[in-house]
């Protein structure tokens, strides 16, 4: 099973999607996009 991400999804105005074949390899990647796209320092699971 595959796992995708797009910022779209939570309500911002972004074209970012990433997919990736478990959560442990999804979230670092989140991680850094909201960091340097966004200015997020921390996301959390929500």
């Amino acid at each position: 099973m595959g796992y995708e991400f797009k910022c779209k999804d939570i309500g911002m105005d972004c074209g970012f999607d990433v997919k990736a074949d478990s959560i442990e390899e999804l979230i670092p990647v989140i991680q850094a996009h909201a960091k340097n796209a966004h200015g997020i320092n921390e996301i959390t699971p929500e």
